[in-house]
């Protein structure tokens, strides 16, 4: 018997790197009592993506995206789980993240996820018949899932973005009082926040908001939600993410603020995305759009399942606003071992463009220095320099090495 799970992720895109430390166990000063013993997940955060490495059964090891924004924990490949004995109890569809494809897939047993020697967590996983994700070349190395946070609805769940680190808290733990509590609403596994958002100096709306760890991005609203979102202006064509069946388009402009409580966070990046089929205009009746990681890592954050709480402390310079691609390019990588770079997209009218600059093209310098040298990281944060920095690239195209110059824009 097939059965139908209407599943809906993005994953999208910016930049960042850190390297992670291993598991321990050991007091959390979040929390009023420091003798409380806690669990330490260490992640890595690439391209805005939290990456957690961990093992299958003891046995698979895979790095996963932790993900709020997801009901369920899905892998790309059946080969991962097709090692295990009699894995499967039934096949299912899945709805990819363009909300039209249905995606054949496997609904597994309960599998056992090992955090190093420390700590484990079971639950059933969702496995893709057939990988059709490009989300590895997006963040520039292998992924094999993703990782919904569901699995540890059971603790309070802390994310730590200046450590980096999952931290698992006892169930009836309180933070202490600098943090904020705020209502939110948990529905499929999925935690919702009712945000204000004002799109310019007269327009102020509250919107439900995902809180989404699986998107790389700041904000995203949905233009024909019930809400009637408020578009502005100025925007320009924007490649929003990369999951589950496709890619998804829109458009990316700079919104006057958002608010989570009182903390308030001027000129935000935010992607607009239309819903036009049905399926996704359901989805629109939950949520209005959601709130990424782009904006989740300027907080402490601490997420309660169970009485539906959000408690956050701001960081540092958390109001300080974010900088965006400059160039009109979107790079990928590529090859056996994604070393290599290409240029996936590339927006008409933008420096890159008018430099001459083509879709397929491989990068093989940015300003005199080999790629070899560089991540895809590192490439994406010399495209969002100040307005006016020189960039000169060396690329290949059908063979032959050609040379570029152009000067950064703000596009937005």
């Amino acid at each position: 018997m097939k059965t139908r799970f209407w599943i809906w992720f993005q994953m999208l895109i910016v930049v960042a790197f850190a390297c992670a430390t291993p598991i321990i166990l050991e007091a959390n000063h979040a929390f009023h009592n420091a003798n409380t013993k806690t669990i330490r997940i260490p992640f890595r955060y690439v391209q805005s993506f939290i990456i957690l490495d961990l093992q299958l059964e003891h046995l698979i090891p895979v790095k996963l995206i932790f993900d709020t924004g997801a009901e369920h924990t899905i892998l790309f490949e059946k080969k991962w789980t097709d090692v295990f004995s009699n894995p499967y109890q039934r096949e299912i569809k899945v709805i990819g993240s363009d909300l039209q494809q249905e995606l054949p897939a496997w609904l597994t047993t309960p599998i056992a996820f090992y955090f190093g020697n420390i700590f484990s967590v079971s639950s059933p996983i969702i496995v893709l018949k057939e990988n059709i994700t490009n989300i590895s070349q997006v963040i520039g190395e292998p992924i094999q899932g993703i990782l919904s946070a569901s699995v540890f609805k059971q603790f309070l769940i802390e994310i730590d973005y200046k450590n980096r680190f999952i931290i698992l808290h006892h169930p009836d733990a309180e933070p202490k009082n600098n943090y904020t509590k705020i209502k939110i609403q948990i529905y499929k596994n999925k935690p919702y926040l009712q945000t204000e958002v004002r799109s310019n100096d007269t327009n102020s709306q509250v919107l439900n908001l995902l809180l989404d760890t699986g998107a790389s991005l700041s904000l995203m609203m949905y233009t024909d939600s019930s809400s009637a979102v408020v578009v502005p202006d100025k925007i320009i064509p924007g490649y929003l993410g990369s999951g589950l069946g496709g890619v998804l388009s829109g458009f990316v402009g700079k919104i006057h603020s958002i608010s989570f409580d009182s903390f308030l966070m001027p000129g935000v990046i935010t992607h607009f995305l239309k819903l036009e089929t049905k399926i996704a205009k359901n989805e629109s009746l939950n949520k209005d759009g959601l709130i990424g990681n782009l904006l989740l890592d300027k907080f402490n954050i601490i997420l309660d399942y169970k009485k539906e709480l959000l408690y956050i402390k701001a960081l540092k310079n958390y109001k300080k606003i974010l900088n965006y691609d400059k160039s009109g390019m979107l790079l990928i990588s590529g090859g056996k071992e994604l070393e290599s770079y290409y240029v996936a997209h590339i927006i008409p009218g933008t420096p890159a463009a008018l430099a001459g600059i083509k879709e397929q093209d491989q990068i093989l310098k940015v300003n005199r220095l080999p790629v070899s040298f560089l991540s895809l990281s590192s490439i994406n944060s010399i495209l969002q320099k100040e307005e006016g920095k020189k960039i000169k690239l060396t690329i290949r195209r059908n063979q032959k090495k050609l040379k570029f110059t152009f000067y950064l824009k703000s596009l937005i």
